[in-house]
């Protein structure tokens, strides 16, 4: 009985899980019909595989009763053997839920989340670089209930849009994870590269990720290996990412301030530290504009980041260079932030009419 609530539970928990990811977010079904759909391919596989369970036991030796019909018939024998299955049933699906320890439990809400945001997102993060003239535009949103004393503190994204990076700037990232000078990006090397950004994969997705676009099959990424998966890393459906405390987005939801970065490399808010972060980012990153995203009590849900001003880029359409605007200089100028500020607060009218 151990055996059968162990694999009933272990199943329906994969199977209900693996729905709610997929069907259950692509027809915004509600987390609990997912569950019962897995709890019917749980019935299936057990009835399935009944055979093998009790093989199993008969491997390990286990003694059978060897009782009569007389003896079977017995009040005390029924009571005892609904007890041992009662108790031996709810242990194996104890065991079972084991599982959800290493499982991302909330993946399929934020994804049933950004799914009803995709038109924010669309009017937002499509269109926003053009609208101030930024080369790369995200919205990142914190998860439900988080603390801005506490840590970890995660963002989740609908990823990065914006102008693909350069051949020079994934060249630049290339060499800056290439640490050893071999010419090739191990899978340790990318991984390194990729959570010191504070992205949360691990070394099972990375190399899941490299065997993807790795087409001579040696676990090592050449260079245009290496480009073909940045671009689609930097420009996926989602990124989830760890906040670096004392980083530039930890900075924005902590104090919820407005933070304007006009040059990188010379700004003695940035360290050395987040500019060797953002060398490995796979494009050149040379001003920052971030604004802090509120809900209709005022706290801090998320931030809207824009990535290198462009005084080139507007509406879409390239244009003919001008003089330039109050303060932009050296990036972004005082009214790219005060329209910032407009997008930040259309931003969070929408999540509030979103959640209510």
């Amino acid at each position: 009985m151990i055996g059968f609530g162990f694999m009933d539970n272990l199943v329906m928990i994969q199977a209900g899980d693996l729905i709610d990811n997929s069907i259950g977010v692509a027809l915004g079904l509600a987390t609990l019909t997912s569950a019962a759909f897995g709890q019917i391919v749980s019935d299936v596989s057990g009835t399935l595989s009944s055979g093998v369970v009790e093989a199993l036991a008969d491997s390990l030796g286990l003694p059978r009763a060897g009782l009569s019909d007389a003896q079977m018939q017995q009040r005390r024998v029924r009571v005892a053997g609904t007890a041992g299955a009662v108790v031996g049933v709810a242990l194996g699906c104890m065991l079972g839920m084991v599982s959800l320890l290493f499982m991302d439990l909330e993946k399929a809400e934020r994804m049933k989340r950004q799914r009803e945001l995709r038109t924010l997102y669309t009017a937002l993060m499509e269109n926003g670089h053009n609208v101030i003239g930024a080369r790369h535009c995200a919205l990142f949103l914190c998860d439900e209930g988080w603390d801005p004393a506490g840590s970890p503190i995660y963002l989740t994204s609908m990823g990065w849009k914006g102008i693909e990076p350069t051949r020079a700037e994934l060249e630049r990232a290339f060499r800056a994870a290439d640490v050893d000078s071999s010419g090739f990006v191990s899978a340790a090397q990318l991984y390194s590269a990729l959570r010191m950004n504070g992205w949360t994969a691990e070394l099972s997705d990375v190399e899941e990720m490299i065997r993807q676009v790795d087409k001579d099959a040696d676990s090592q990424l050449s260079f245009d290996e290496f480009a073909h998966l940045m671009r689609n890393a930097i420009l996926q459906d989602e990124v989830r990412l760890l906040v670096r405390p004392g980083g530039s987005r930890h900075h924005v939801l902590t104090t919820g301030e407005v933070l304007n970065v006009r040059d990188v490399h010379t700004d003695p808010r940035i360290s050395a530290e987040s500019r060797r972060r953002y060398t490995l980012r796979g494009y050149d990153v040379r001003s920052l504009l971030l604004a802090p995203v509120r809900d209709e009590d005022g706290k801090v849900v998320g931030l809207i980041e824009l990535v290198n001003k462009d005084a080139n880029v507007m509406h879409g359409m390239p244009r003919v260079p001008e003089l330039p605007r109050r303060n932009s200089e050296y990036g972004f100028s005082k009214d790219d932030e005060k329209l910032l500020r407009m997008l930040s607060a259309h931003s969070s009218i929408f999540l509030k009419h979103m959640r209510t």
